[in-house]
């Protein structure tokens, strides 16, 4: 284990800021919005702030004040901030992001799960982990990997998980094959209910069959990127590692489908996008959707300790009956607001949520 500090060489921000200024914008004719994919006139707004106003060593010093560490496990580099808390009798808590963020979707809670030992890992292939020779790892795998970390690398018995999007199916491999060690987990979404989806209506709630209704309509209208991310994610790659704009567009129009729009800033899409572009991972970040596709083996029944938090903006809420069926819940709060990056756009609420969770599970 060593200790990490980012940084990035001033020539490596200043080419981005060059790269920006050659951006060619295509022509549209007709009114915009985003209905069809980013709206031009924001993205441009976006990336004109991006080039002379953003300034990256504002958050590059703000994440240096945690101590962060990379380590060797199944062959991999895998980057992880470990802040350890005052109390002596402090829990570790685990914390896995998803996709298209990174650990920043944590970093604004940081300060507040000062009572807990933070372990939050960057996934493989995302800011400064790397992936293996083949190219690409499932949540199982990842999950295993996590497991290792803790128990081996840090010494843990037991801990608590906490993930979202990816970092969800992550802990729920955690709490399947680790309920031993594992003392609960804290998911900010459930996932995709494809038994509701194919189920016949007939068979259905009201509730459920409205998931089921609009769960094929999302993935009819909004899920073409999983296919493309999951069948020829390296077609994909060469435009995101050669184009600002293209990687701020295609990532960009994420985080206003899936999150409470308001509550984010230019500011926090700029810290995400610089993230992965002087890491050059928006490319190797979407090979993980490859494994889970076509690589994950089943999950089986989740049997420890359940909390929800359920933030109104998420993509596909899925109903609280399906759920309760399917987790052994402690805890299912709804949110009054927040979207599918939770801590980035509700800190003070994550926090309060987590910590609520924690004391339930200890």
């Amino acid at each position: 284990m060593e200790e990490f500090n980012i940084h990035f060489d001033e020539e490596a921000i200043e080419e981005l800021r060059q790269r920006i200024s050659r951006t060619r914008l295509p022509r549209i004719s007709g009114d915009e919005d985003w209905s069809l994919g980013t709206d031009s006139d924001y993205l441009l707004s976006l990336l004109e702030y991006w080039r002379d106003s953003y300034d990256w060593r504002r958050k590059e010093r703000e994440l240096n004040q945690y101590p962060q560490f990379t380590c060797k496990l199944d062959g991999l580099t895998i980057h992880f901030f470990y802040i350890r808390s005052s109390r002596e009798d402090a829990k570790p808590l685990l914390l896995t992001h998803g996709w298209p963020d990174s650990f920043l979707r944590y970093a604004k809670a940081f300060p507040l799960l000062s009572d807990y030992d933070l372990i939050v890992p960057s996934l493989p292939g995302f800011a400064f982990s790397t992936l293996p020779s083949k190219g690409f790892l499932n949540n199982a795998e990842v999950a295993g990997i996590w497991h290792s970390l803790m128990t081996e690398v840090l010494g843990y018995q037991e801990y608590a998980a906490s993930g979202g999007d990816m970092g969800r199916g992550v802990t729920c491999y955690l709490a399947t094959r680790y309920p031993q060690e594992v003392r609960g987990i804290h998911l900010t979404d459930v996932g995709f209910a494809s038994d509701l989806a194919a189920a016949a209506d007939e068979d259905l709630t009201p509730a459920e069959l409205d998931y089921k209704r609009r769960a094929n309509e999302w993935l009819r209208k909004e899920g073409a990127y999983i296919n493309i991310h999951s069948t020829k994610p390296q077609t994909l790659a060469y435009s995101l590692g050669d184009s600002p704009a293209g990687m701020a567009a295609w990532i960009t129009e994420k985080y206003h489908a899936w999150s409470d729009w308001p509550l984010l800033t230019m500011d926090d899409l700029c810290d995400c996008l610089t993230l992965y572009w002087l890491t050059n991972t928006a490319c190797t970040s979407i090979r993980a959707y490859h494994g889970n596709t076509f690589t994950l083996p089943p999950l089986g029944k989740v049997s420890v300790p359940t909390a929800i938090a359920a933030f109104p903006c998420d993509v596909l809420p899925v109903p609280r009956e399906w759920i309760e069926r399917n987790f052994p819940l402690v805890m299912y709060t709804e949110m009054p607001r927040g979207g599918h990056f939770t801590a980035l756009e509700q800190p003070e609420r994550f926090a309060e949520n987590i910590s609520q969770f924690m004391a339930a599970i200890f």
